[in-house]
C-alpha cells in the first residue's frame, strides 16, 4: 500500500477495510484466537480519535433521534441523555477512548466469556459517568455508519 495522498481521509478509509479485511478471514479461527471486538477497540483510535483531533468541524451534528440511532444501527444501545447530537456522542466517545475508560461486559456466566455490551465512560466533577452502552452486536454497525458519515463530510467540505 502506497502513501497517504489525504492522511485524514485515508486513514479513515482504510480503518473501515481493515476491519472489512479481518471480518473475511475470522472464520478460519478457533473462537478463542477470534480477536475481533479487541480489533474495533483498536479501530475506534482510527476511527473516531484521529478525525476529533485533526478536524471538528467535519464531525455532524445531527440531533441523536431515535430515526438516526436506527440508522446507526442502533437499537438495542444506550446513550446518555446528556448527549445531544453525534457531535456530542463522538466527543464523549474520543475522551473515553483516549483515556481508556472502557469496560467490557459478558452478561453470560460461562467459560466463554462472550461479549456483550461495551461502556464507555468520562469523568465528570470526579466521577466517572456513563457516555453510552453499545452492545457488542452494534458496535460494527455503528463505526461503519460514523466512518462513512465523516469521509462524506470531509470531501464534501474540503470543496
Amino acid at each position: 500500500m502506497g502513501n497517504y495522498k489525504d492522511i485524514e481521509v485515508e486513514f479513515v478509509e482504510r480503518t473501515l477495510k481493515l476491519i472489512s479485511q479481518y471480518e473475511s478471514i475470522l472464520n478460519k479461527f478457533e473462537f478463542s484466537e477470534q480477536y475481533n471486538y479487541t480489533l474495533l477497540l483498536n479501530c475506534m483510535l482510527g476511527l473516531i480519535v484521529v478525525p476529533k483531533e485533526t478536524n471538528l468541524s467535519h464531525i455532524p451534528t445531527d440531533r441523536l433521534t431515535t430515526g438516526l440511532k436506527k440508522d446507526m444501527g442502533l437499537v438495542y444501545s444506550t446513550i446518555s441523555e446528556d448527549i445531544h447530537t453525534l457531535r456530542d456522542l463522538i466527543i464523549g466517545l474520543r475522551h473515553s477512548i483516549s483515556h481508556f475508560n472502557i469496560a467490557v461486559t459478558s452478561d453470560l456466566d460461562d467459560e466463554k466469556n462472550i461479549i456483550n455490551h461495551f461502556d464507555f465512560f468520562n469523568d465528570k466533577d470526579g466521577k466517572n459517568y456513563l457516555i453510552c452502552r453499545f452492545y457488542a452486536s452494534e458496535l460494527l454497525p455503528i463505526l461503519r455508519y460514523y466512518g462513512s458519515w465523516y469521509i462524506s463530510n470531509k470531501e464534501k467540505f474540503s470543496k
